[in-house]
């Protein structure tokens, strides 16, 4: 299968190729607007270099990556949809609520299946996880809690700014939340009724945006939970924690079924396939192959819109209403 890259303003399209040449697939095109990086990731990856974002949309490509920055990754990616290319859209899918709907629009009109996640959806942890709520180990679930905890030092400068600025990238309640918000919807459901939020700054205080962020969300069904997205940590760790009338369950990622000498969770000897990125390229690959999206558009709108909410609660104090009945 022949992939175009477009876009490599942070390190997931780097991951995305080296996985995807394991599988037996090829990067055959690439596009950035830094003319030295693309040329190193050509150089590395046996690319060819396309002097336009939207230059491998005629060409003899099965899917495109799309990983700029935001928003001009909106551009990026419409192109691809309104040619009818299979599209992945690096996380978050969009930081404004015009962009969303420009993306969803276009994707419905045009039938384009397109796909944009964290990567944490396809973490075996997280899968092993939803097998155990699907068994109906759980019984009734009372309550829900998801934790996503990144440093985000890198993002305080450039050419990296753009994540921590709501305006471009959503900033760390964005950036980061997306993490909590797909494990939410992977174990309970996207059905989202409302949300309310409340963000500071603790550690990283020139942050544009936040290192700490507290969101609470009302499902539609009355389910109450919590997403913890802590920006101000050096490391990185996720978590999901759901309790239910019959039981307790809770996993984390790295899992904890392997530890070093020190105690430390480490997981699979394979990061990428114990974050889910290894399983996220599998997915993306079925899609092209089968034009069918792995993730229901709704459900990937619904996580996008709780994060915009969230946002929106932020600046005013308010809970706002996400429309899921």
């Amino acid at each position: 299968m022949n992939v175009a890259v477009i876009g490599l303003a942070f390190s997931h399209p780097y991951t995305y190729t080296q996985i995807l040449r394991r599988m037996g697939h090829t990067v055959t095109a690439a596009w950035d607007d830094d003319v030295e990086r693309l040329a190193e990731f050509c150089a590395r990856f046996d690319a060819a270099a396309i002097d336009r974002p939207d230059g491998a949309a005629g060409g003899n490509v099965d899917g495109v990556i799309v990983t700029g920055r935001l928003p001009e990754r909106i551009d990026h990616a419409l192109a691809y949809i309104h040619g009818r290319v299979p599209t992945y859209l690096g996380k978050p899918l969009a930081a404004g609520t015009p962009d969303l709907q420009r993306v969803t629009a276009a994707a419905r009109r045009t039938g384009t299946p397109i796909m944009s996640t964290s990567v944490l959806r396809y973490a075996p942890a997280m899968l092993a996880l939803r097998r155990h709520v699907d068994a109906g180990r759980l019984g009734t679930v009372l309550s829900v809690r998801a934790t996503s905890a990144h440093g985000i030092d890198t993002y305080l400068a450039e050419p990296h700014v753009w994540q921590d600025d709501p305006r471009r990238g959503g900033g760390t309640l964005i950036t980061m939340g997306v993490h909590a918000l797909e494990m939410l919807a992977v174990s309970v459901g996207a059905h989202f009724r409302t949300v309310t939020c409340r963000v500071c700054t603790r550690h990283h205080r020139g942050s544009l945006s936040e290192d700490v962020a507290l969101v609470t969300i009302e499902w539609a069904d009355g389910l109450l939970g919590t997403a913890e997205i802590i920006g101000g940590v050096a490391g990185e760790s996720y978590g999901l924690e759901i309790f239910g009338s019959s039981a307790i369950l809770r996993t984390a990622i790295p899992k904890g079924d392997v530890v070093d000498h020190r105690g430390a969770a480490i997981g699979a000897p394979d990061a990428w396939e114990e974050f889910g990125y290894t399983g996220a390229m599998e997915a993306f690959v079925g899609m092209c192959r089968t034009r069918e999206m792995p993730i229901p558009l709704q459900e990937t709108e619904a996580v996008t819109a709780a994060l915009l909410g969230a946002r929106v609660s932020a600046s005013t104090g308010r809970a706002v209403s996400l429309g899921s009945d």
